[in-house]
């Protein structure tokens, strides 16, 4: 049985963001870092956090449905507590800095930042086809994205429970799904990294397998050196089909293997490295991190053009360093003072609740 809180889970989140910053920030300072296949591949950090979301989902709500406890209207506000606070933060600060660096005569990508998509923001429906491009605080379409997932959450939860006595089946349709979806994209030339016009698609898979994942895991429990075992070759995998620039379609079940593995794990007593205290709090500020990420990205590369330009060597190196510490300072005090403050009092103020609405603190978010 998983234990209320599956930290080594928490902790894998702050892996996943850090693996999309890298792939996000690859491009600044002439460093080439985009040769390296791992951090090519850092897009799929954010299916890394789907299959988790659709995981941690099911494990504090789907014995909630099959009890016909489950609050959709409180289930909704929960969701929207957790992710709406910071989404708001950070698009009003990525509009700030764009219209600052206007302002300063620097120059943006129209496609990019154009006011008349601001609405379909505000309503988390951007990556619902609604917009003709990803655009403002780009990484929020996963955002809209999760919302369709939580929207959608009872037909997940009627699904994977329709496999209760073959749980496994439930794993291999989501497969099957992916596998579908990814021939789809293929055909027409796309890879999936550019998935995110239409990224409520994209996340369909992914927030199934976690859930058939979970739903396994109800009906299985496999030895702490199997789970490890099984951790420890998706890690190798997932780095060295990376490295390889080998196609997403291989690397993107080991995410589902990674995961399963940690939870199965986390059922004993045992604690590893996952579980770390420090670790699990970066993993709590992960969401926090990837909201930030792109105003600090805008921030911090157009001072560092004015006031070091045309940095090279060991100095580019370290600036390139010094973003990923400026976006978790920015992500901890985001964190700190809007993301658990706004939840807390959103939670308190539930209009939905039949009684006092309570939630394990660590949950996914993306």
């Amino acid at each position: 049985m998983y234990p209320n809180d599956i930290r080594p889970l928490t902790s894998l989140r702050i892996v996943a963001a850090m693996w999309v910053l890298a792939y996000h920030f690859r491009d600044h300072l002439g460093l080439d870092v985009d040769r390296l296949g791992l951090v090519a591949k850092g897009y799929l950090g954010v299916d890394l956090f789907f299959i988790l979301s659709g995981f941690i989902l099911s494990h504090v709500y789907l014995s909630r449905w099959e009890a016909r406890t489950f609050n959709y209207g409180s289930f909704l506000w929960a969701r929207l507590s957790r992710i709406y606070p910071v989404h708001l933060v950070t698009l009003a600060a990525t509009i700030a800095i764009w219209l600052v660096a206007m302002k300063m005569g620097a120059t943006f990508d129209p496609i990019a930042f154009d006011p008349a998509v601001l609405p379909q923001h505000l309503l988390l429906i951007h990556a619902w086809g609604t917009t003709p491009s990803v655009q403002w605080n780009f990484p929020s379409w996963s955002i809209s994205a999760e919302w369709f997932a939580y929207l959608a959450f009872p037909a997940a939860a009627v699904l994977v429970l329709a496999f209760k006595r073959a749980a496994w089946a439930g794993v291999v349709i989501a497969l099957g799904v992916f596998a579908l979806m990814f021939w789809a994209v293929e055909s027409r030339g796309l890879p999936l990294s550019e998935v995110t016009r239409l990224g409520f698609i994209r996340i369909i898979p992914a927030f199934l397998l976690g859930a058939a994942l979970y739903q396994l895991g109800r009906t299985v429990t496999l030895p702490r050196g199997l789970a490890l075992g099984g951790a420890a070759a998706a890690v190798i995998w997932i780095c060295f089909a990376a490295s390889m620039s080998l196609s997403d379609a291989v690397i993107w079940p080991a995410f589902g293997l990674l995961i399963f593995s940690l939870a199965e794990a986390s059922k004993t007593s045992a604690r590893g490295i996952m579980s770390a205290a420090w670790l699990v709090y970066l993993g709590e500020v992960s969401y926090s991190v990837y909201m930030t990420h792109l105003p600090v990205d805008i921030a911090y590369f157009h001072l560092l053009d004015r006031v070091a330009p045309g940095i090279t060597g060991v100095a580019a190196w370290t600036a390139w360093i010094g973003v990923f510490v400026a976006t978790l300072l920015a992500a901890m005090a985001t964190y700190h003072l809007v993301e658990r403050p706004a939840r807390n009092w959103m939670r308190a103020h539930d209009p939905f609740a039949r009684k006092p609405a309570s939630e394990p603190p660590h949950e996914p978010v993306i």
